[in-house]
């Protein structure tokens, strides 16, 4: 969602926008939302079928019940948009359902979700960075002093992690002269002084092409020849005016023996390998890529009417409430599988 273009239309002040809802396997239902500057992070219990095996590749219509889960606790949250609490220090709240009489309360904390994450680089408040538009749930855009940047936001204990390696890798590659090939990371971003994510250049560029072969494989060369490892897939290699840059940092390594970097480096000449051997498979070689060519699936909550606020349909709340009825939709849930998929790969790793 494009805040900066929905500002220009109206008067966002109160509004509550649904940034990222994921059921995670064995984890718990998780929802982000955002309102007047800040956000918090809702976990409700996980449901799965008794059933569910997350080593069996179904189709995505397969996990439609588990959206139907999700989608579900979104509608219950709607009922108590005017009782939820954005105030910037408790970040998460759990919602409890009450046994006495099965309504729902939330109970608030505040959470630290970012740990071992070596601050190296100045400080920015998130507050004093212009949000323009919410990706998903971990990469924000806005602007920071006239210029364009992206945001990571830890609001899963996974992407408090992934952070913290950004982080660590960021300083690595930079300590070692080849920071050049990675996208800047800036600041360290914090909310009310607890560090919350990380700000980057902004990740513009496109994806390689089989006339970027060359170049590519001279950065991966001069990387390895400073000492460095990392891992990536063809959708972290950016072409842009500065050359060759990768946008992931978190799993460098710095290898003092010659001979174990050769050998891990195996991986990173396999992968190039691969990429360029399929590159006619690749529907996104040559475009631009990055979050700034994707689509985002933040929908605006809508508050339900009351009698002291009856329904207004101005041509701005037709829209939202008819996005948020295509967002509870089971069509929209099999938009969602893909994201659902991966998320419990992932949750299978940690």
């Amino acid at each position: 969602m494009n805040i900066a273009k929905l500002k220009r239309k109206m008067d966002i002040s109160g509004l509550t926008l649904h940034i990222a809802g994921e059921n995670v396997f064995k984890k718990g239902r998780f929802y982000m939302l955002w309102r007047d500057g800040n956000f918090i992070v809702i976990q409700a219990e996980p449901w799965w079928r008794p059933s569910f095996d997350p080593n069996i590749t179904l189709p995505m219509s397969h996990f439609l019940e588990e959206h139907r889960a999700l989608w579900y606790l979104q509608e219950v949250i709607q009922t108590m948009l005017d009782t939820i609490v954005f105030d910037g220090e408790n970040n998460w709240a759990y919602l409890v359902r009450l046994k006495k009489n099965k309504t729902y309360r939330l109970v608030y904390k505040k959470r630290k979700l970012i740990h071992n994450c070596p601050i190296w680089t100045k400080v920015v408040e998130l507050d004093d960075i212009e949000l323009t538009r919410f990706a998903s749930g971990l990469c924000w855009e806005g602007i920071y002093k006239g210029k364009e940047v992206d945001v990571f936001i830890a609001w899963q204990d996974d992407w408090g992690e992934y952070i913290s390696a950004e982080s660590r890798g960021q300083k690595l590659v930079q300590s070692r002269g080849v920071g050049h090939y990675f996208f800047d990371l800036e600041a360290h971003v914090a909310k009310n002084g607890v560090i919350v994510g990380i700000m980057k250049e902004a990740l513009v560029g496109r994806c390689v092409t089989p006339a970027d072969r060359s170049a590519v494989f001279e950065a991966v060369a001069d990387i390895q020849r400073h000492g460095i490892f990392f891992s990536f897939q063809i959708y972290d290699i950016y072409i842009t005016e500065r050359g060759v840059r990768f946008a992931n940092a978190s799993n460098a390594k710095y290898y003092q023996d010659h001979d174990a970097l050769a050998e891990a480096a195996q991986l990173m000449w396999a992968t190039l390998a691969d990429i360029f051997n399929h590159m006619d498979d690749n529907p996104m070689r040559g475009r631009l890529t990055g979050s700034r060519s994707m689509g985002s699936s933040t929908f605006i909550i809508p508050r339900l009417p009351s009698p002291g606020r009856p329904i207004t349909m101005t041509p701005e709340e037709t829209i939202i409430r008819w996005a948020w009825s295509i967002a509870m939709s089971d069509e929209f849930c099999h938009f969602q599988s893909c994201a659902f998929i991966k998320t419990v790969r992932a949750a299978q790793l940690v």
